[in-house]
């Protein structure tokens, strides 16, 4: 009896454990350290790495969060065979990480193989599905070779590299404003357009490139359950500064704005 009972517990306890290790993966773990540390991890342990970009305001960020990540399928390919982090663009490191890697949407996700070299870069809301399709693209045997590290040295940290991309480049001007005008603080801008399609918003942007210096950029956001593109001119240390400058848009080109 004694003997049934110890097996009677073994048995619970194996089957609790199996069940912890389910939920665990059900969910996308993203781990805690920086980009560098991913890249001697991946390289040990021949993975790919995966970089989201976010912001805690981001709708379609906070979407994939709850449904694209949490799908088990995901989870599962992402949890065996990747390095994931998450990059908060408001973080000042990780802002560091948006202007390297040119992020000008969110989300934005890249794909490094496991010697550290970018070899993919999506700005889309994605679902399970169309996330799965992608991850699958890359998950390979090249990509995942084992890299050995000298004894007591550590690697060289992933250096930032441009790749073909669909969306706009900003160019260096607009980034080091932008940058700048980061670290005083909160900053604020005019949204100029709404569009339901990345090609008008791209031409809209085309458009002022020729009537402004100013920082432009184009914010994703989620409205009945679609992806809408929102066109921001300008960046401001104060509100009133963005007022004024809506103002002007009005006055001088036409052009109606809302300052956020």
């Amino acid at each position: 009896m004694k003997n049934f009972s110890n097996l009677l517990t073994l048995a619970v306890a194996l089957f609790m454990s199996l069940g912890v290790a389910a939920n665990n993966d059900t969910k996308v773990r993203f781990a805690s350290f920086d980009i560098n540390e991913a890249r001697k991890k991946a390289g040990e342990e021949g993975k790919l790495i995966f970089v989201d970009f976010y912001a805690s305001w981001c709708t379609p960020c906070q979407w994939m969060e709850k449904t694209t990540f949490a799908d088990e399928e995901v989870a599962g390919i992402m949890n065996t065979d990747f390095v994931a982090l998450k990059v908060n663009i408001d973080e000042f490191a990780g802002y560091d990480l948006k202007v390297a890697y040119e992020v000008k949407y969110l989300p934005t996700m890249l794909i490094f193989n496991s010697q550290g070299q970018l070899i993919d870069k999506v700005e889309a809301t994605m679902s399970p599905r169309k996330l799965v399709e992608w991850l699958n693209t890359h998950n390979t045997t090249a990509n995942k070779t084992i890299v050995r590290h000298d004894f007591n040295t550590k690697p060289a940290p992933i250096q930032a590299q441009s790749i073909e991309s669909p969306s706009m480049k900003a160019t260096q001007q607009e980034y080091t404003r932008a940058y700048n005008e980061k670290t005083t603080g909160h900053t604020y801008t005019v949204q100029v357009g709404v569009f339901e399609r990345f090609d008008g918003a791209q031409g809209m942007v085309n458009n002022l490139r020729q009537l402004f210096t100013d920082v432009i950029t184009v914010a994703h956001d989620m409205k009945d359950d679609h992806v809408v593109y929102k066109v921001r001119l300008g960046q401001f240390q104060d509100e009133e500064s963005a007022r004024k400058f809506k103002e002007m848009l009005k006055a001088d080109y036409n052009m109606e704005g809302m300052v956020l």
